[in-house]
């Protein structure tokens, strides 16, 4: 099967928000995570900092506006855009400060917008700060198996674990890759549609330490963690932005070879943290 690890390996390249108090995030994102700013006449921003950026936008309620991945080169773009019009999935020429031309979005079956392109040259520019690579986003769904079809069967990402129900064996988690890590894109099953977190590998358990460290010293409490998932093996801990979104830092996430078979949880706290209590969804 075609998928994105095996033919166009994509990985998240940045966020796009909407926030009702721009300015609050702004300053969250310059103090907190060593990111700096450059705004733009139409009232949004950009912020970049070392393998990780944030696009912002002034919106009438806060939450995630898009999210972007980026391709090795502009043949492995093309050579996805065809295929996904070849499966019935609508693409859309889209344009950003940190995308190069040819960049385009797609939509799911709930409306989330996905855009891919190739990195501009003004997020390839090499930058100081804390270590912390942009890597993956998380949603809650209303539609887990209408939206896992879409990403999987039209998109091309790669299911690495299923967490499921142990006494209904419903499906509650799926976590997709779209390259060797092992995730760059998951999906809870919830009571809504929202977004629920993005995420920034570190290097090692350190400097999750040092992270850590940081929000202590702004008098910012952890909302999850410190712990270890079971999916992905990673060291985590989540804390809050101005807007109340989340944010999660991770070590040691686990990588996976083409073509392995998912793996299967339980749906249960020790699943989502072995270290002890978990945040559950549902």
């Amino acid at each position: 099967m075609t998928t994105l690890q095996t033919t166009t390996p994509a990985r998240l390249l940045y966020l796009h928000i909407g926030s009702k108090e721009p300015q609050r995030q702004i300053d969250f994102y310059e103090r907190l995570m060593d990111l700096s700013c450059t705004r733009y006449p139409d009232g949004s921003a950009v912020l970049l900092g070392p393998q990780r950026a944030v696009r912002l936008s002034p919106a009438d309620r806060s939450g995630l506006l898009a999210a972007a991945f980026s391709l090795g080169n502009t043949e492995q773009l093309n050579r996805l855009r065809e295929r996904l019009e070849h499966q019935g999935c609508a693409t859309l020429d889209t344009q950003s400060p940190l995308l190069a031309d040819g960049a385009f979005s797609i939509r799911d079956p709930q409306g989330r917008e996905t855009l891919f392109g190739v990195p501009s040259e003004l997020i390839e520019i090499s930058r100081e700060g804390m270590p912390g690579r942009l890597q993956h986003v998380v949603f809650q769904t209303t539609q887990l198996e209408a939206v896992i079809d879409f990403y999987v069967n039209t998109v091309g990402f790669s299911v690495s674990d299923n967490v499921v129900d142990p006494e209904s064996g419903q499906l509650m988690v799926c976590f997709l890759r779209s390259d060797d890590e092992h995730h760059s894109l998951a999906f809870f099953r919830g009571s809504q549609d929202e977004w629920d977190h993005h995420c920034y590998e570190t290097q090692e358990w350190n400097d999750i330490r040092d992270w850590g460290d940081r929000f202590a010293k702004e008098h910012i409490t952890l909302f999850f963690g410190p712990g270890r998932h079971g999916p992905g093996n990673n060291l985590f801990f989540m804390v809050v932005d101005a807007d109340r979104n989340r944010l999660e830092f991770s070590a040691e996430l686990q990588t996976i070879p083409a073509g392995q078979e998912p793996g299967h949880w339980p749906q249960c706290e020790h699943t989502l943290n072995s270290w002890g209590r978990a945040w559950m969804r549902s």
